[in-house]
């Protein structure tokens, strides 16, 4: 629970509306020594960056780093950023059962950035709101102007940097504090002493990827027989006018294939779902005796690395990294809703063949899991 924080006011006043402080929100915000999160950088499958400046010069490295890498770094003016710590880290995923109060399938993952002196990536902004809590040291945060697709930036840099930026709020954060940004607007950040920011970032879907996804998702369904007819309305325009009643029937043909409600809600859910690292396999097993195991006491938790989400408007769908499963909306909501999974509540709730499916499919596919992780 976030300390100096009225959760009513900020989806009322601020939620995608404007920046927010939020002064000593957490009281002991020390979950990754730099070592640590150093150390994460250098794993393989973990992605990281270092971003250095040096006479108004950018370099970018991505990891994985050897260990020897650090120790060769200057002593300021440059970054270390390694995303998706809540996968990674026990701890940092900590961090996310304070933020309760947003919907979980709008998470995109939790960054930490440990830079000393100097260090930055400059002036930019993001798609998605974001919330910087202050871990060790104290960083100044300045943030500007609302942004577009269209905002100029620097070129030929190989960082995303605004040519322009009009800073309207300034701050030091110090640890335990929250400067909450909403998407597109502008913002720069300066380490003032050693320190480490953690970002929790919610995404969500531009108007690009829905009319795509939902148009590829339509057309798997599509007939070629489904056609244009002229009205009579249509057929009295002059023979080479294309009439406003043609373009009427088009706007109606296209709203039939694309405003379907189950189409939406399924290709949103699908959508929302995708594994941030898809590429990374999940080890899954089939356990057939699952039942036994959990009767006798052993753990069942969902995996870091996977997504739940459900819709019950029409029949209850749960969504689990890109694939939706049929099951009761009371077993969608133990997966989906709660933070900890209760093993007996899970026996009491899987009383048919479909549910039971349910569970066992995402043991195997490593969704779910049985025991310590």
């Amino acid at each position: 629970m976030l300390h100096n924080f009225d959760v009513q006011d900020f989806l009322l006043n601020y939620w995608q509306k404007k920046p927010m402080l939020i002064s000593k929100a957490f009281s002991d915000p020390y979950w990754l020594e730099p070592s640590e999160l150093a150390g994460l950088a250098c794993e393989e499958d973990v992605e990281s960056r270092i971003i250095m400046q040096s006479d108004q010069k950018w370099q970018v490295e991505c990891g994985p780093f050897e260990e020897s890498r650090f120790p060769t770094l200057p002593k300021r003016d440059w970054t270390l950023l390694v995303q998706g710590l809540d996968q990674w880290s026990p701890e940092v995923a900590e961090i996310l059962r304070s933020f309760d109060f947003l919907p979980s399938w709008r998470l995109d993952d939790i960054m930490a950035s440990y830079a000393p002196v100097g260090g930055t990536v400059s002036q930019h902004y993001d798609f998605f709101d974001v919330f910087l809590i202050q871990g060790e040291g104290s960083r100044k945060w300045q943030v500007g102007q609302v942004c577009s697709a269209d905002s100029e930036l620097v070129p030929d840099t190989s960082v995303r940097i605004l040519t322009e930026f009009e800073p309207k709020l300034e701050v030091t954060l110090e640890p335990g504090d929250i400067l909450y940004i909403p998407a597109k607007h502008a913002h720069l950040g300066v380490s003032v002493e050693n320190s480490m920011t953690y970002s929790v970032g919610f995404r969500a879907p531009s108007i690009r990827d829905i009319v795509d996804g939902v148009a590829t998702a339509a057309l798997e369904g599509l007939k070629e027989d489904e056609r244009y007819q002229d009205s009579i309305e249509a057929l009295k325009a002059a023979r080479g006018n294309i009439p406003e009643a043609a373009i009427t029937r088009l706007r109606e043909m296209l709203s039939e294939a694309l405003t379907n409600e189950t189409l939406l809600a399924n290709w949103l859910g699908e959508y929302v779902t995708e594994r941030k690292y898809p590429e990374l396999e999940l080890v899954g097993e089939s356990i057939e005796d699952w039942e036994s195991l959990l009767g006798e006491g052993e753990l069942i938790q969902r995996n870091p690395a996977s997504r739940f989400a459900y819709t019950t408007f029409k029949e209850c769908l749960l969504y689990v990294d890109g694939t939706s499963y049929k099951c009761s909306a009371a077993l969608a909501e133990e997966l989906a809703d709660r933070q900890d999974l209760c093993r007996q509540r899970i026996l009491d709730l899987v009383s048919d063949k479909q549910d039971k499916s349910v569970i066992a499919n995402l043991l195997e596919s490593g969704a779910l899991v049985l025991g310590d992780l």
